[in-house]
């Protein structure tokens, strides 16, 4: 069936969600994800026949350790981080022509004001995690026209993003979200299936997307109601795009992390049973009378008949077999995702070594985010191309000539450069010459605020030092 035959009017709203919520891809629901997300739902926490507490002959019960390790949510935030702390670099192919200059110009314009660095962090943290995201573009119109963009328009283009993962996490709209393919693989219709808080009552709307309109239901008393008419989709496509993945990044490591848990909590209970010493008294108490103690003198006195002692006696704990254990589990896991390590005990001697060093020791972390990045490319060009469409419905007369735009999106995996090193390189590279100029350099620094009027003070204390300088100052 096609999108417009499944929402037809003729049908009960029963039978038109059914069709719409009938699924085509494969995804672990965000339930079961969240399980292994969040440390407090580890089976740690949650299985008490994992780690029985201990009761003692009193009554009295001895609640064990249960040490958590959040490797899922560190290894979310890893990609995260290393994918996109580096905003994504768009590369316009405009060529000499003034018009997709400023059709390139504008669409940057609509970028920045939609903070898309900042939707990119979120949302991509929610898809590594919860294994689906989709963004949905959308134009508010304003009271009065603005000149934004650079054209002039009543229209602010503005985006919004749904996600399984809760929003305590992800700080994105949560919804459960039901993509419809047709047979040759493409998308006819999306549809999200979301809760409102409504007069302190929580209500279930269901709201669906077509390249022609969008239609929202709303559940009231457990039957489906229309909330407005059809809302029709002026650019002629969804204006939305979709992206899945079949499993969180951090994948099969679960089981790992248990194991982990588990070894730092048992030692755990053992070092806070033997942590407190022993006295241990040997020989005789003798008694001779009473003992002067003076302030510097200890506060309790023994004295023993000959060959007796009194000492404390301390726990030998075999650590090192269980931090070989834990730093085994934990290289696995590294080595299975290759996500690096970047704790401070593990990055602290970095600051000696040059920059090529650094790329090397993330190699691996790049070579994921490469693997990683031919998907999300994909969800950011169809993201363009609905820009591109709302933009020339905002300025009829580029409607046709925009769809010619072409951009290049660039992921950049994240590195500490080494600044140093890079100008020294551009200097070898111009035979020593200079490759920068004093403005640019001013700018680059940042401690200024007033960029021009610096130069210009700078520029007058070189001419009066150079004045100075032309005349001795003793004949």
């Amino acid at each position: 069936m096609t999108a417009k035959e499944i929402i037809s009017k003729d049908r009960k709203v029963e039978d038109i969600i059914t069709d719409l919520k009938n699924k085509c891809v494969t995804v672990m629901s965000w339930s079961s994800i969240e399980k292994e997300y969040d440390p407090k739902k580890h089976p740690i926490k949650i299985d008490k026949n994992l780690r029985k507490d201990k009761v003692k002959k009193d009554g009295s019960i001895d609640k064990v350790a249960r040490i958590t390790y959040g490797l899922q949510k560190l290894s979310t935030r890893r990609m995260t981080q290393m994918a996109f702390s580096i905003p994504v670099k768009r590369i316009y192919s405009v060529g000499n022509d003034e018009t997709k200059k400023e059709q390139a110009k504008a669409i940057e314009l609509i970028y920045k004001l939609a903070r898309i660095n900042s939707v990119n962090m979120k949302r991509m943290h929610a898809y590594f995690a919860a294994c689906e995201i989709c963004t949905v573009w959308f134009p508010v119109k304003k009271e009065q026209k603005h000149n934004k963009y650079g054209f002039e328009t009543n229209f602010e283009l503005k985006c919004r993003t749904y996600s399984p993962m809760s929003e305590k996490f992800s700080r994105l709209e949560s919804a459960t979200l039901y993509p419809l393919f047709d047979n040759l693989g493409d998308m006819i219709a999306q549809s999200f299936e979301y809760v409102v808080s409504e007069n302190k009552k929580d209500i279930t709307y269901f709201e669906t997307y077509s390249k022609d309109l969008k239609k929202i239901w709303k559940k009231v008393d457990g039957k489906w109601e229309e909330v407005t008419n059809d809302i029709p989709i002026s650019i002629g496509k969804m204006p939305l795009s979709y992206l899945v993945r079949p499993v969180p990044i951090w994948e099969d490591s679960s089981g790992n992390v248990t194991e982990i848990e588990l070894t730092l909590s048992r030692e755990s209970d053992i070092i806070k049973k033997n942590s407190a010493p022993l006295v241990k008294v040997t020989g005789e108490f003798q008694q001779t009378g009473s003992v002067d103690i003076s302030q510097d003198a200890a506060r309790e006195v023994y004295q023993l008949k000959e060959g007796g002692n009194v000492e404390y006696v301390t726990f030998d704990q075999a650590i090192e077999a269980m931090k070989f254990m834990v730093s085994t589990l934990k290289q696995n896991i590294e080595e299975e995702l290759q996500l690096p390590n970047l704790s401070l005990e593990n990055v602290k001697g970095l600051g000696a070594i040059s920059g090529e060093a650094r790329k090397t020791l993330l190699t691996d972390a790049h070579l994921k985010v490469g693997e990683e990045s031919g998907d999300i490319v994909e969800f950011f060009e169809r993201e363009f191309n609905v820009i591109k469409a709302f933009v020339g419905e905002m300025k009829k007369d580029w409607k046709d000539s925009i769809n010619e735009l072409e951009c290049e999106h660039i992921i950049t995996p994240f590195i500490q450069n080494d600044e140093s090193a890079t100008i020294d390189k551009l200097m070898k590279a111009t035979a020593g010459k200079q490759i920068m100029s004093q403005k640019e350099a001013i700018g680059q620094a940042g401690l200024v605020e007033n960029i021009d009027a610096e130069l210009e003070q700078i520029q007058k204390e070189e001419l009066a030092a150079n004045a100075v300088s032309a005349f001795p100052t003793s004949m």
